[in-house]
């Protein structure tokens, strides 16, 4: 009962400092035409940013925020400018997109779906139009989703799943994942699917209220930390990656290039100093997160944070909006080729004289220890 509880209070925390942290950001909050002076010397320029501290794939941002790398990499290319850096925390991606939709946000870290149904509304509502500039973290062949079940469960496969209700934030990633599951069984349609978030699927897990839930890190491993509930069955069964990405809007993007290209030399610093430095990568994650710390060291060793955007990524885009499509949460088909443009994260890293990628490597699998 004594661990129960604990879990309780831990997600209790998920829950309540992003809303709180959103609504002191919210009270400085900045909206386009505040972030949108690019180059004018000593007029005030605030940029906000937005992240989710409870999705562990989004964590690049913790290091960019922590180690205020964006910061730094304004004052190299802008040092006449007086920019403020705000940072947004929320607890789904829906919730920064209706921010950025508003003006309030110019550059957010959202999982496969959300940047997805952010680049339709891109293109359908009045006066936003937005950009995939990057990848963030990544989850070889599904890693980092997992179909959990409570302690004591006797359903013991995917198979025992037949007849029962599963929760899932529908339209997500874990949706996708858990109907690739299902669907490898042939129990599309034997098994009850319902909509719950990540934090009352978790209570329905501890509660034992629910046959599974399927969701995303730190989830799964918080509560295996915690012996609260046990995989069922890993994201990776499915062998479809698993993908967040850097979103922005468009209109600002072209009206601020400088700062664009600062965020993504950020970007690139940030994703490098989680490789060199893993010890104090998680000291970071788990001060900024609040998640313990042998999950955030987990999170360290199995998320892959990499800006390169390979073909095989807007491969598993491009399937990713065909799910959307096929359970009714596209408006409109969204073209890919013009939503996702690497060319500023280019230019950003040939500054800093990195070389990108070639276009062959780029045909290929995710190299191993190259990361962007």
């Amino acid at each position: 009962m004594r661990s129960i509880n604990k879990l309780t209070a831990i997600i209790f925390l998920f829950i309540a400092i992003p809303l709180v942290l959103q609504g002191c950001s919210s009270t400085g909050g900045s909206n386009n035409g505040a972030a949108s002076a690019a180059g004018k010397g000593q007029e005030s320029v605030t940029i906000t940013i937005g992240y989710q501290s409870p999705t562990a794939q989004t964590w690049g941002a913790l290091i960019i925020k922590h180690e205020k790398l964006f910061e730094k990499r304004l004052k190299a290319l802008a040092p006449n400018d007086n920019v403020k850096v705000e940072w947004f925390d929320a607890h789904a991606g829906s919730v920064l997109n209706n921010n950025m939709n508003g003006g309030k946000i110019q550059i957010s870290f959202l999982g496969d779906m959300p940047s997805l149904l952010n680049g339709v509304m891109g293109i359908t509502a009045p006066n936003y139009h937005s950009v995939f500039l990057a990848t963030d973290g990544k989850g070889a062949g599904g890693r980092n989703q997992a179909i959990l079940v409570p302690n004591g469960s006797d359903i013991k496969s995917v198979d025992d799943l037949a007849g029962k209700t599963v929760s899932t934030p529908i339209g997500s990633s874990s949706h996708r994942m858990l109907l690739e599951a299902l669907r490898a069984k042939g129990l599309v349609d034997k098994v009850t699917i319902v909509d719950q978030s990540v934090t009352v699927g978790m209570q329905s897990i501890e509660q034992n209220k629910i046959a599974a839930h399927a969701t995303w890190e730190p989830y799964p491993s918080l509560i295996e930390s915690k012996g609260i509930g046990k995989l069922l069955l890993s994201g990776e069964e499915t062998k479809i990656d698993y993908l967040t990405g850097v979103v922005a809007n468009l209109d600002w993007v072209k009206a601020n290039k400088t700062y664009t290209l600062a965020f993504l030399q950020a970007l690139d610093e940030a994703h490098t100093f989680i490789q060199e430095h893993p010890k104090e990568t998680a000291d970071i994650f788990q001060e900024e997160s609040k998640f313990p710390r042998d999950v955030c060291e987990k999170m360290v060793q199995n998320i892959r944070f990499d800006a390169a955007v390979y073909k095989k990524d807007i491969a598993t885009l491009k399937g990713s909006a065909e799910f959307l499509s096929s359970i009714g949460k596209l408006k409109k088909k969204l073209p890919l080729e013009s939503f996702i443009d690497d060319s500023y994260l280019r230019e950003a890293l040939k500054s800093l004289g990195k070389p990108y990628l070639t276009d062959q490597q780029l045909q290929g699998d995710w190299i191993e220890g190259k990361v962007y």
